[in-house]
């Protein structure tokens, strides 16, 4: 096999398991604001709470998913948890576009300023962390 298969593998490779990492930082996203929503049910809280939450919420996520992406990779964590982070943005942008028809809340690129930072975040935590294996 030439250099230059081997290196497109590898490259198919970590570009799966980025997209596996976001799937997993969707998910978690959506638990996150099913738990908020049923506690926003019991009380009653501002709308500028609700838009920090769910804030918090994406950038717990893209932390989550960058983490796990760069524990699996174990090299390149900055630059992969960046990737799933904009992953993780343009799903979820192109599902408000969907269903919401507009994005509200904080602006847009500052969602993705978040989430880029928290997914590289947690990229670099993923790769300087400890491995279970022995």
């Amino acid at each position: 096999m030439t250099k230059q298969k081997r290196f497109r593998n590898i490259r198919h490779l970590s570009a799966s398991r980025a997209l596996l990492a976001a799937g997993w930082g969707i998910l978690i996203i959506l638990i996150i604001v099913l738990v908020f929503s049923f506690v926003l049910t019991k009380i009653d809280l501002p709308e500028g709470v609700v838009s920090a939450v769910t804030a918090a919420a994406l950038c717990i996520g893209a932390y989550c998913g960058g983490f796990i992406c760069a524990r699996r990779n174990r090299r390149n964590g900055l630059l992969l948890g960046a990737v799933c982070g904009s992953v993780i943005f343009l799903v979820l942008f192109v599902v408000s576009i969907i269903f919401v028809r507009s994005s509200e809340g904080l602006a847009g690129s500052t969602k993705l300023i978040f989430v880029v930072l928290c997914g590289a975040v947690g990229g670099i935590a993923g790769v300087n962390s400890k491995n279970s294996r022995f």
